[in-house]
This record gives structure tokens, C-alpha cells and sequence, in this order.
């Protein structure tokens, strides 16, 4: 009788340690893929379901320096962020897609806010991106300027990483 109670004691204590070991990783908020890609990874995502020769021609995803945030984020550089950028290397190709990371205790919102109403989407010579917008979530803050049919694929592809 004392073994089956203290088997019956046993597994109830493993029960009870890898519920607890569970719950507390789902509340971390790290368990979507958009929380542990790189910037990089995640632009390249971003272009799923948009055809080779639909993309811009001589894209590029490149790691912003601090001197590069206001001319493709339309802010000042942010101490401890990181962000890409993904563009033509075409300068008459309206497309711009920029990803920012910011340091955990960031105002994500205000931030978001201020690329939102600096943001530019006739920085280029002769043309313009037809829509735009900068959609965050977690401390990733995604900025948009492009043709409808493109933004909405970037768009849902960035939403479908927080899923």
C-alpha cells in the first residue's frame, strides 16, 4: 500500500513540475516565430506567396546603420534597436520595407506612431508607393510603402508570425 501512495505521489509531482514548466514559456511571449527570427529571416518571409517576377527588380535586405534610420525609417536612430531594410537598388522602384526591433521598455506604440506620421512614401524621384503603413507587434514594428497587391501579401505574412 505504501509503494502504489508513494508511485501515486510521484507522478502527480511530475504532473504537477511540467504543467508549471509549460505555462510559464507560453506567458514569456517567445514561443512565435516572430519573436525568435532575425530581421533578415523574417524580411525574406515577408515575400512568400509574391512571385519572382513581381518582386522589385535587385532587391536587397540590408542591416541599417544609425545613419540609415531617417532615410528609410523617417526617424532618428534608436539606442539598443535593430532594424533591415528592403528595397530596390533601383532608385524609380517605389517599394520600401523596413523592420525595426526595439529594445525591451521601448514605447512601441509612440514609435510606431512617429515613422507612421514621418514616413514619406514619395521619397523616391518620379514616383510614388500606392499604399502605406507601419503595423507592430510585440517590439517589432514593420513600415510598408508599396503597390496594393504586395502590401497586402508583406502585411498578412508579418501578421501570420504572431499567429
Amino acid at each position: 500500500m505504501k509503494k502504489i501512495l508513494a508511485l501515486m505521489l510521484a507522478v502527480m509531482t511530475v504532473v504537477s513540475l511540467t504543467a508549471c514548466g509549460s505555462s510559464g514559456s507560453g506567458d514569456q511571449g517567445g514561443d512565435k516565430p516572430g519573436d525568435t527570427m532575425s530581421l533578415t529571416e523574417m524580411a525574406d518571409k515577408l515575400y512568400e506567396g509574391i512571385s519572382e517576377d513581381q518582386l522589385p527588380m535587385m532587391l536587397t535586405t540590408t542591416e541599417l546603420t544609425a545613419d540609415m534610420y531617417e532615410g528609410v525609417l523617417f526617424i532618428p536612430a534608436i539606442e539598443g534597436a535593430e532594424a533591415v531594410s528592403s528595397e530596390s537598388m533601383v532608385g524609380s522602384i517605389a517599394h520600401s520595407v523596413a523592420l525595426l526591433r526595439l529594445p525591451e521598455g521601448s514605447d512601441v506604440d509612440a514609435v510606431r506612431a512617429d515613422i507612421e506620421k514621418n514616413m514619406n512614401p514619395a521619397k523616391w524621384i518620379c514616383v510614388q508607393a500606392e499604399k502605406t503603413g507601419v503595423i507592430a507587434h510585440g517590439n517589432t514594428i514593420l513600415m510598408v510603402m508599396t503597390d496594393a497587391a504586395k502590401y497586402d501579401t508583406i502585411v498578412k505574412n508579418f501578421d501570420a508570425l504572431w499567429a
